[in-house]
């Protein structure tokens, strides 16, 4: 007897559960509340001796207005760099903005919502030096400036429930960052040569978006 219903109660949690997750989509004004979304996604760089590589984030968006949004978010990724005259060397690139965009939405609010969004990002860079072949008196590394940039894009949600939305996103992010090649000789001491690094970079995204009521 006691099975029997445990078997019942679990089965009425999951009908509820099922409830939960198919409910329309809510009307129009009613996802108007503190917005918390995690993606995963692929990054573009346009610098050719810098490979595409897998991209990471998360963020938090507060309603502003009818039918816009004020969100700060968090992505990281990681690129390959090949060995370039004038650019970077082998190596591994990574890049951590921190980005704070203002976001329209097209459809107030309706099951499926166009959106595009437009803000700055500052732009955290780290570049690892691959194996180089030299001489024992020779050392090279290379760095990259951290600082600001613009970011752009365009995005839709579909909404599965009251509080969960699948979300993608096409954005830009506009960069060109100062750098140095650092070479380090015993007998002539250090030189520095200025460097670019083309940091600007295309995103491909999708996500999860949660409403918190």
């Amino acid at each position: 007897m006691g099975a029997v219903m445990a078997a019942k109660k679990i089965a009425a949690l999951l009908g509820l559960a099922a409830v939960a997750l198919c409910a329309p989509a809510p009307a129009p004004g009613q996802l108007k509340s503190v917005v918390v979304h995690g993606h995963a996604g692929y990054a573009f760089p346009e610098e050719g001796n810098l490979r595409p590589g897998f991209e990471t984030g998360f963020g938090v968006a507060v309603p502003f207005l009818r039918q816009f949004w004020l969100s700060v978010e968090y992505s990281h990724w990681t690129s390959a760099s090949i060995t370039a005259r004038g650019l970077l060397y082998d190596g591994t690139i990574s890049v951590s903005p921190v980005i704070a965009c203002l976001q329209v939405e097209f459809l107030d609010n309706r099951f499926f919502v166009p959106y595009a969004f437009a803000g700055g990002a500052f732009v955290f860079a780290r570049f690892t030096i691959g194996p180089l072949i030299t001489i024992p008196e020779v050392k090279i590394d290379q760095t990259i400036e951290n600082g600001p940039s613009l970011y752009v894009g365009l995005g839709a949600r579909l909404a599965f429930s009251r509080a969960v939305s699948f979300f993608s996103e096409v954005s830009y992010l506009h960069r060109t960052a100062p750098g140095k090649t650092l070479i380090q000789d015993m007998n002539l001491g250090l030189t520095e040569i200025p460097l670019v690094v083309n940091l600007r970079t295309v995103f491909i995204k999708f996500g999860l978006k949660l409403f918190l009521w």
